[in-house]
């Protein structure tokens, strides 16, 4: 696994050639996917498909129209997010999503104290039990809200660890970053069929 950083990418609203830089430095290295640790990456991903060639993974963003399709027509998808205001038109149409779909439903954790202390506003240590309380508590509040959600996916990439818990409270099917990830390394390294576990 090889890591590279973007600097002042959070403050920046268009950084597509740093971006692009760091994924084909990647790729030199050896690099035979690319992944991100940010759901709202996704406004880079047709950017980076043209310019490396490897598989490009930038937002869990990417399963929602996979999930939308597979959730029952009187069902929606649930998603929960680090900021629900950031989650805006132009990033569900860069995932593949229409950009007003009524087929999915948003919450946002930006007002959740430990959630923000430890990834929007660092000012302290995490507080893992905290911001799982808060997660789980989101996709409760989430679901209390729209009964018909039938799956949830979490677009935040700080978000699975929390995943169990959160689909332990809810009962329904929990997508995240590392779903996404695991399904596509799955492909790349098959093993022998042993049969269904």
């Amino acid at each position: 696994m090889r890591y590279k950083t973007v600097p002042d990418l959070h403050n920046a609203g268009e950084m597509t050639s740093a971006v692009t830089h760091a994924a084909t430095e990647l790729v030199r290295e050896g690099a035979r996917l690319i992944t991100s640790n940010c759901g709202y990456m996704i406004r880079y991903q047709e950017a980076l498909r043209a310019a490396v060639d490897v598989p490009v993974l930038l937002s869990s963003l990417l399963l929602a129209p996979f999930l939308e399709r597979m959730v029952p027509r009187e069902k929606v998808l649930g998603i929960i997010t680090s900021t629900a205001s950031s989650l805006t038109p132009d990033l569900f149409e860069a995932a593949g999503l229409p950009a007003n779909s009524k087929r999915v439903v948003v919450a946002g954790l930006e007002n959740a104290p430990a959630f923000a202390a430890a990834f929007l506003n660092p000012c302290g240590d995490l507080d893992v039990s905290a911001v799982e309380a808060e997660t789980v508590d989101a996709a409760m509040a989430l679901l209390n809200d729209r009964p018909d959600i039938g799956m949830l996916l979490l677009t935040c990439s700080e978000l699975p660890p929390y995943a169990a818990a959160v689909q332990q409270a809810i009962g329904i099917p929990v997508f995240d970053h590392t779903s996404m990830v695991e399904f596509f390394i799955e492909g790349i390294t098959r093993r022998p069929f042993n049969g269904l576990v």
